[in-house]
């Protein structure tokens, strides 16, 4: 690392850092505002914790953008005291002394992608689980589950009511489908702990649809012959007899997933990617995952593309620190809009998956190439 290396980060360094801090901060905040009513009783302790288990989503989110200010205000003020200008006059260029901005959003991206993958699931998850158990106790998250389909892995499970004092699920029914024949478990109730149900009073079916419709039958024999065809199996457990079942996802997966509360889903890349390749994903989740996957790999990588727009814009534009600090932040609602835009149609819109994704990276890299010509030779 040369002087002018160091020279630039002492720079740049302080300012990302106050960035980081400040969106993150920002990131926080949105997320109490709506739910402050509910907090009132809620002990510090809880509340800390809760917004500690946020930082790395909003860390994620944030380091673009703070990345973007470094860009704009360091090489605002270098082009401003005319600094930039004898550097060329020494043959260095504008694209040399930002090296080390490129490195470091290509640094920034891969930790964005390991975060993604393996610390915000976790962290989103305890979130839920902290807001609903801790923050908000008295309004159980088991309560906004009731009367959903929830799908867990090859099952379906749905329940209609909730005993908050026993912790039980009642009128509970899980299924799974295997081609034509489904296996249907009815149970009076059933407790979730961790990641097995245990049913109380159930009735085990198996149909076999690829049965029906029954022909006519003219004796008894041959209709009881084709109803065992349909009916493959049954089980009538003994009253107060139990029934355990090995889900594939825990209570607190459930909970951050279905509860609702306004909060990021709890799924890694590696697991969308799963569901990408997987042939039996229906086509609204297959759509879904596409854009979750698209979008993360997106977001990460905007480190590297928010430098190649914010470094023109700040050589030729910002002519003083306000102007810079309204750039920047003209920017980063731009590109926010546009990347949130592109995420709902590539959710639900009629853009495919990996263009409204992809969409607010490539046109930062358009306009920014665009803007920075003569610099980026």
């Amino acid at each position: 690392m040369t002087h002018l290396d160091r020279y630039i980060l002492r720079e740049a360094v302080p300012i990302f850092l106050f960035g980081l801090v400040l969106y993150v901060g920002f990131g926080l905040i949105s997320n109490v505002l709506p739910r402050a009513q509910w907090m009132g009783t809620a002990e510090l302790t809880s509340i800390l914790k809760w917004l500690a288990l946020q930082v790395p989503y909003a860390a994620v989110q944030a380091l673009p953008i703070a990345g973007l200010l470094a860009v704009m205000l360091a090489f605002g003020r270098l082009a401003r005291e005319n600094e930039l200008m004898v550097m060329q006059a020494g043959g260095i260029s504008v694209l040399r002394t930002a090296r080390l901005f490129l490195l470091g959003g290509l640094f920034m991206s891969g930790l964005s992608l390991m975060l993604s993958e393996w610390v915000v699931p976790w962290a989103n998850r305890a979130t839920a689980v902290v807001y609903w158990n801790e923050l908000v106790p008295a309004r159980t998250p088991q309560f906004n589950l009731v009367g959903r389909e929830l799908s867990v892995g090859e099952y379906t499970l749905r329940y209609d009511g909730f005993d908050a004092a026993k912790d039980e699920l009642q009128q509970v029914r899980l299924e799974r489908w295997q081609g034509p024949v489904m296996t249907v478990i009815l149970a009076q109730t059933a407790r979730l702990q961790g990641s097995t149900i245990v049913f109380r009073d159930y009735k085990v079916f198996t149909l076999d649809f690829a049965q029906l419709p029954l022909p006519d039958f003219s004796t008894l024999e041959q209709a009881e012959a084709d109803l065992r065809g349909v009916f493959r199996a049954q089980n009538i457990g003994q009253p107060g007899a139990e029934l355990s079942v090995r889900l594939s996802r825990s209570r607190e997966d459930l909970e951050a997933q279905y509860a609702g509360g306004g909060f990021e889903t709890p799924v890694s890349l590696s697991e969308w990617w799963r569901k990408l390749r997987d042939p039996r994903t229906p086509p609204r989740e297959l759509r879904e995952a596409k854009a979750q996957w698209h979008s993360t790999i997106a977001l990460a990588l905007a480190n590297l593309m928010v430098l190649v727009l914010a470094l023109p814009v700040a050589v030729r534009r910002a002519t003083s620190p306000g102007t810079a600090l309204a750039l920047a932040l003209v920017l980063t609602i731009a590109y926010y809009v546009a990347f949130s835009t592109g995420k709902v149609l590539a959710l639900t819109g009629p853009l495919p998956p990996e263009a409204g994704a992809w969409g607010a990276n490539l046109l930062g890299l358009v306009v920014g190439f665009w803007l920075g010509k003569g610099i980026y030779r």
